[in-house]
C-alpha cells in the first residue's frame, strides 16, 4: 500500500524531534447495515481530556489498538488485527446483527498533534490543519475471538485482497480455502474430525476439510484463531 504524506507532516516527521502522532479510526458499517452508520474511535483523550475532534468529526475515547501493519512484498501484505473492548457489550451486539462485520470498512487517519482542530486545545491552535493526515483503508476480513464483556479481535485486509483481483501468487477466492489440508499453511495436525461434506467422522482415512469456513471451525473452535485460506469479505463487495 502507498500512503500519501501531506508535505507538512512529512517536514515535521523527518525532523529528529517530532510531535506525537495520533491514531484515529473510522469503523464504517455503512454498507452492511444498509444505512449510514459509522463509530469513530481514539484511544485516548486530548489536552483538555475531552475527545479529541478532527476534521470537525469527534473521536470517542474507546479501547482500540490494531497492529500489523508491516507489509509483506511476497503474496498478500501482512493483515493487521484490530482489537477493541467488548465492555458494554457493543461489539457482541455489532456482530450479531451485522454477520460478523464482515466487509465493515475500517480507515486509520495518522495525524500530528499539533495540526488537530482548534477545540482541541485550551487556546486554539493556529495551526490547525485538517489537509495534514497520512489516510490508509482497510476492510474487516473476518472474526478472530470474541470475548463477551471484555474483547473482541478481527482481522483485516486491503481491500486490493477483497476485491477480486489477482494479487502475486494469490487469487481472491471469497468461500474457499486454498491451502492443501493438513500443509503448514493450513496447520491443522489433529486426530480426524470431518469428511470433505462436514459430516462427522473418526476415521483418519475419511478426514478430509471441506475447504470452507465451516470446516476451518469444526478443527479449530468457532472462536479460535482460524488459519483461512480464502477471503470471505469479498463476497460482500459488488
Amino acid at each position: 500500500m502507498t500512503l500519501h504524506v501531506p508535505s507538512d507532516s512529512l517536514k515535521l516527521l523527518t525532523k529528529f524531534e517530532q510531535g506525537a502522532m495520533i491514531d484515529l479510526y473510522d469503523v464504517d458499517l455503512s454498507k452492511i447495515a444498509g444505512e449510514k452508520l459509522i463509530f469513530r474511535f481514539h484511544a485516548g483523550l486530548n489536552h483538555l481530556r475531552k475527545a479529541i475532534v478532527w476534521q470537525g468529526k469527534t473521536y470517542e475515547p474507546y479501547p482500540i489498538q490494531v497492529t500489523g501493519f508491516q507489509k509483506n512484498g511476497q503474496g498478500t501484505s501482512n493483515r493487521p488485527t484490530m482489537t477493541v473492548s467488548n465492555a458494554f457489550g457493543l461489539i457482541t451486539g455489532l456482530v450479531n446483527s451485522f454477520d460478523d462485520l464482515l466487509g465493515a470498512i475500517v480507515t486509520r487517519r495518522q495525524v500530528l498533534a499539533e495540526f488537530l482542530d482548534a477545540v482541541n486545545f485550551e487556546g486554539g491552535n493556529s495551526r490547525a490543519d485538517p489537509t495534514q493526515e497520512i489516510v490508509s483503508q482497510y476492510l474487516v476480513e473476518r472474526l478472530t475471538n470474541l470475548i463477551p464483556s471484555e474483547s473482541a479481535t478481527f482481522e483485516l485486509a486491503l481491500p486490493c485482497e477483497s476485491d477480486g483481483v489477482m494479487l502475486p501468487a494469490r487469487v481472491i477466492i471469497a468461500h474457499t480455502c486454498c491451502w492443501r489440508y493438513r500443509s503448514s499453511e493450513c496447520s491443522y495436525t489433529g486426530s480426524a474430525v470431518a469428511d470433505e461434506r462436514d459430516a462427522p467422522t473418526n476415521d483418519i482415512t475419511k478426514d478430509k476439510c471441506s475447504g470452507t469456513l465451516t470446516g476451518c471451525k469444526l478443527r479449530f473452535g468457532k472462536n479460535g484463531i482460524l488459519p483461512f485460506g480464502g477471503f470471505p469479505a469479498s463476497a460482500k463487495l459488488s
